[in-house]
């Protein structure tokens, strides 16, 4: 009898992943596809069962969606794609594959991942915060993922830290997104003009290619201004997480994204900052960063937590 395989999509505003694994997280096939980002759900969900077919065999189907989705299947808002807000995503995947396809938000199927494959395994009670583009994340709590009410718990990029910040991608203002994602560290570099021209680093990028990655770089080569919108970056996040840990009284916190893969130092730099914002309640919680493989795995993870209960 064959061992039992899970096929997982992570569908992105600029790609569709597809993986094959073990329930070991060992994988061993992968493809990818660009996203039918603006021909909306009915092209976007066809796309997905035309790359299960370059899949010659699996028994689970998993789906990781970057959007808020509540217990019935039905998406909140995705800002990146086409035609998805109040789109019922379970149920066109159920009948395009014509069996249960276990479908989930992208943070919250990451979350799910680090507690299978990656030091979550350790702990009970954590929280998992993506910082990449936008912020997102999720919560376990008495090892279960808490999904809250309606399925939407989680969006820990949409607590307000700044009275009358910038407006996020939500409507609000001075979100966590709004001032910590590595959308808004560009955003300031190109706002502050002045000091734009005057970085003796990121003076010869023009500003429409200007990338998150160029910041840490100017930083890691000592310029002034770099530097200041990684302390900012710092500063925003931690308060957030501190935020978070006075909430919930996590036993740790998790990292994934592409912010703080570009500084060898960022992790040790947030831990400071955030004893600082805890004070008087400062307790050990250590912030660790997260595999890449692990976010990989996040639709191979939903699909097994969502069979096996574990």
């Amino acid at each position: 009898m064959s061992a039992k395989t899970y096929l997982g999509f992570d569908i992105g505003g600029t790609k569709v992943t597809a993986i094959l694994s073990d329930i070991k997280g060992k994988i061993t096939e992968r493809k990818e596809v660009k996203t039918r980002k603006f021909l909306g759900p009915d092209e976007l969900i066809k796309q997905i069962v035309t790359l299960s077919g370059k899949f010659e065999y699996y028994n689970e189907v998993g789906v990781v969606f970057p959007a808020p989705i509540s217990y019935d299947g039905i998406t909140l808002n995705a800002p990146n794609l086409t035609g998805w807000s109040n789109v019922n995503i379970r149920e066109g995947l159920n009948s395009a594959f014509g069996k249960e396809v276990h479908v989930e938000n992208d943070a919250t199927a990451q979350t799910i991942s680090v507690k299978m494959f990656d030091q979550g395994r350790k702990y009970r009670n954590f929280i998992y915060l993506v910082v990449g583009t936008g912020i997102g994340g999720g919560i376990f709590i008495n090892n279960q993922i808490y999904r809250g009410a309606r399925g939407y718990a989680g969006e820990l990029g949409h607590m307000v830290i700044l009275t009358n910040g910038p407006v996020c991608g939500c409507g609000r203002r001075g979100c966590v997104e709004s001032l910590a994602s590595g959308r808004s560290m560009t955003r300031r570099a190109i706002e502050n003009v002045r000091e734009l021209r005057n970085s003796t680093f990121l003076s010869n990028i023009p500003p429409d290619r200007l990338v998150v990655e160029d910041i840490f770089s100017g930083k890691s080569l000592g310029d002034p201004f770099c530097s200041l919108l990684v302390d900012e970056e710092i500063y925003y996040l931690s308060v957030a997480i501190a935020n978070y840990i006075n909430i919930f009284d996590p036993e740790a916190i998790f990292l994934g994204g592409g912010v703080m893969k570009n500084d060898p130092d960022f992790v040790e730099s947030l831990s400071e900052s955030v004893k600082h914002e805890l004070g008087n309640y400062y307790r050990n919680v250590p912030i660790l960063k997260v595999e890449d493989k692990t976010i990989d795995l996040a639709p191979v993870a939903l699909s097994i937590y969502e069979t096996t209960g574990k």
